[in-house]
């Protein structure tokens, strides 16, 4: 699934997660009972993309509805070029091709990625998620430079009837569906450190700890609200962590007696937020 499965794996939310159902050779647990390509399918995303503005700045945004029975984690889909695209129509990366100083090649193989990390229920509609070239942070700003792409791969991240989080793929092009060899992921990580006793647990659809020992713990939650943000952040100051170092809308750094560091951040975009405590 190149760029899309590596992004779940290490960007957002469920195929990196452990903790599984029925056993590998290594004495990994896998779910072998649940079909992930069985239980969604292309027809129940009603997907777009549309222009839109955020911050003052035009891109266009991936935005779908859940038409499916699950709760939705993340749908990324990769739109690939054309098979008829000529180079007059490859100029709308002309401002791009002398920014970045790329070749006519590098151009040929540009591609955009469309993704939406938010949460949704079945029937609930997302939208406002960036579109990007390369799968990199550069934003798609014209509807022309899309108008030229076809979706060639998709994988949707849902949440399964057995609590655990899945990924299915679709292959436009074969009009085929495969699913991740990982099978259900535990998608409730937490910790019992004494270091992540500091912090209140989370909750959220989806919590992945990323980093767990005696100076550190942080961890990812998705599908996390503004107000739950700003609510676990009050949780975190009743902790004892007041000694304030910088706060914001979408950030809180603070310390607390013991000069033990904590750090709770907010993305929008994502409804994801990030947690950290360590020991300077």
């Amino acid at each position: 699934m190149k760029k899309a499965l590596a992004a779940l794996l290490s960007m957002t939310m469920v195929l990196g997660f452990t903790g599984c159902t029925g056993e590998n050779n290594e004495g990994t647990v896998f779910d072998t009972a649940f079909s992930a390509k069985d239980a969604i399918k292309i027809e129940d995303i009603d997907w777009n993309v549309t222009e839109s503005v955020m911050d003052g700045e035009r891109y266009l945004s991936f935005n779908y509805t859940n038409n499916s029975d699950y709760t939705i984690l993340d749908i990324e889909m990769e739109f690939t070029q054309k098979s008829d695209v000529t180079a007059e129509q490859l100029s709308v990366f002309d401002e791009l091709k002398a920014e970045r100083e790329w070749t006519d090649e590098e151009v040929a193989d540009i591609y955009i990625l469309g993704y939406n990390r938010k949460c949704a229920e079945p029937g609930e509609t997302v939208s406002d998620s960036p579109c990007c070239i390369n799968g990199t942070y550069t934003i798609v700003e014209t509807i022309e430079q899309y108008e030229i792409m076809e979706p060639d791969m998709a994988t949707i991240a849902f949440i399964g009837k057995d609590g655990k989080g899945y990924a299915v793929y679709y292959d436009f092009k074969t009009q085929t569906y495969g699913e991740s060899s990982q099978g259900g992921q535990d998608l409730q990580e937490w910790s019992d450190s004494e270091i992540s006793k500091l912090l209140p647990k989370a909750e959220a659809p989806a919590i992945n700890v990323s980093s767990d020992d005696e100076d550190c713990f942080y961890f990812y939650a998705y599908g996390v609200s503004r107000e739950t943000f700003e609510k676990y952040v009050e949780a975190v100051k009743s902790n004892g962590f007041t000694e304030v170092g910088f706060e914001s809308s979408t950030s809180y750094r603070a310390t607390n007696a013991d000069g033990i560091e904590a750090h709770i951040t907010y993305t929008t975009v994502e409804e994801k937020m990030t947690g950290c405590v360590e020991r300077e």
